[in-house]
């Protein structure tokens, strides 16, 4: 389960300035005029991920929201500890739950950083194009 700490990459213990912060390098970084010229789906990712950040940080900024989240994920991985089966070796369901975390929380990143990627690469092929084309035509 992502939490909001996750949302936020902080530390369930971390003091409020540094959640703050969090947030906001976060809002920035997703901000659509960041991605005025990325495709839609990226448009519509990063939208969605904004609605996360900030779903978070207004749990977490409140000190008596943040109390009763922070009993809810204690309830639920109280229920979980109860529903495994005694034979399931810790580190392996530790590897399920970070596997099945890591897929829907970097597909949105990675594709980020690829659309991104891209567009620096094919900004330079265009310099150099550019550069290859000024010095045939002073020639």
């Amino acid at each position: 389960m992502l939490t909001h700490y996750d949302v936020l990459s902080v530390d369930p213990t971390a003091k409020l300035e540094t959640i703050r912060r969090a947030w906001r390098l976060k809002v920035r970084l997703l901000h659509p005029d960041k991605h005025r010229e990325s495709p839609h789906d990226v448009q519509a990712e990063a939208e969605r991920e904004t609605l996360r950040v900030n779903e978070a940080w207004d749990t977490l900024r409140d000190a008596d929201k943040r109390h009763e989240y922070d009993e809810y994920l204690l309830q639920l991985r109280n229920a979980d500890e109860k529903r495994e089966p005694d034979g399931l070796p810790d580190r392996r369901r530790e590897r399920d739950q970070d596997r099945n975390e890591d897929s829907a929380w970097r597909s949105a990143y990675d594709y980020l950083s690829v659309a991104s990627f891209l567009i620096v690469l094919v900004a330079s092929v265009f310099v150099v194009a550019g550069a290859v084309l000024l010095a045939g035509l002073t020639q």
